[in-house]
């Protein structure tokens, strides 16, 4: 037991997290590392116990890797622990994943059973993913954030945008003013859908927080996890959609969302478990997101353990 305390408080030194724990939490460990009496629950008021220390993930080897990205980041979700990190605060054009911020700052203004109709939309290339909604269709907004999401439509990420607030730039100004809210900086968006990289862009380190504030929501938690989805427009129209996330086949990960064009290049985060612990991994500029992601999950699981 001593020499475990001992190490737990040479990594919380580490990582910067000891002089943020209450001062009951560093007497425990102290305590523990040194054989003294620990405090008892019998010597202490209940109000007064630590809470249970986070196992901390610690790096085990001195292996480097050398990711074929653009920029990178793997953070542990339970701890915020950077694993990994290339180029993380730089800008990069993010494309379809842009469509995770527009998700979040629909459900901070809307329910998801809420009736919406679908407004006149732009047109779209034909490369551009888009899931053919019709104007004067009617659908719960539930049904095209998981339009949004899953298959990535780009026409879902118009219409709730101009149902929100009347007009794609609008929108786009309330993204960044509620990015300001939430304390995420290194972003600005001026898409719903990431279609436009031209004042589109954010940092890897921030993508991570957002991807964290995401699944924060039962919903979207849900809903990224998804391989398909079904659903009805009011007037009976079916709507059966696949994912583009080729990574959820195998069982190891459980979101988040993929994104392309030809300035971001491929990009994705994800949100896995390794050894048991929730990783969160954001990968861009990757001319192959899913073996980047692979790579790099492997690589965790190979190079840290969590005590």
């Amino acid at each position: 037991m001593k020499t475990l305390a001992l190490i737990i408080i040479l990594a919380l030194h580490a990582t910067g997290f000891w002089p943020r724990l209450p001062d009951s939490d560093r007497q425990q460990l102290t305590s523990r590392a040194t054989g003294s009496a620990p405090i008892t629950t019998a010597q202490a008021p209940a109000a007064a116990l630590p809470e249970p220390i986070q196992p901390l993930p610690i790096r085990s080897t001195t292996d480097t890797l050398n990711l074929d990205t653009a920029a990178a980041i793997a953070v542990d979700r339970q701890t915020a622990t950077v694993l990994y990190s290339k180029n993380a605060g730089t800008h990069r054009p993010i494309a379809s994943v842009t469509k995770l911020v527009t998700a979040i700052v629909i459900l901070s203004r809307h329910s998801t059973d809420e009736m919406v109709t679908i407004p006149t939309l732009p047109e779209y290339p034909l490369e551009a993913e888009t899931i053919g909604l019709v104007p004067g269709e009617r659908f719960k907004i539930g049904d095209l954030l998981e339009g949004l999401l899953v298959p990535s439509g780009n026409d879902a990420a118009d219409a709730l945008a101009i149902i929100d607030s009347g007009s794609v730039p609008k929108f786009s100004a309330r993204m960044n003013t509620k990015m300001t809210e939430w304390g995420i900086d290194d972003t600005h968006f001026a898409s719903p859908s990431g279609l436009q990289d031209i004042g589109n862009y954010t940092s890897a380190a921030a993508l991570a927080k957002i991807a964290g504030l995401a699944m924060n929501s039962p919903f979207l938690a849900k809903t990224v996890g998804l391989t398909e989805v079904s659903f009805t427009s009011s007037s009976g129209r079916p709507y059966n959609l696949k994912t583009t996330n080729q990574l959820l086949a195998l069982g190891q990960f459980y979101g988040i969302k993929t994104g392309y064009t030809l300035a971001a290049g491929e990009c994705f985060v994800g949100l896995t478990r390794v050894n048991g612990h929730e990783v969160i991994t954001v990968v861009l500029g990757a001319d192959s997101r899913f073996g980047a992601t692979t790579t790099l999950t492997n690589w965790i699981g190979h190079n840290w353990q969590w005590l």
